[in-house]
């Protein structure tokens, strides 16, 4: 996903990225990771909520 992604350290967050140039294929790529990091982000939450609920 780096090769797509670009990174603010100093906002933590993600940069816009222009996809008219990404290929049919770029672009499956992206969503396929894109999906893989919600689902990393989902069992984040799931971990934190049940430490907090101990």
């Amino acid at each position: 996903m780096n090769s797509f992604i670009e990174f603010d350290e100093e906002k933590k967050s993600l940069k816009s990225i222009n996809l008219d140039d990404f290929s049919i294929e770029d672009l499956e790529e992206y969503i396929e990771k894109l999906t893989l990091e919600i689902h990393r982000s989902e069992e984040e939450i799931k971990k934190r909520l049940n430490t907090k609920e101990q």
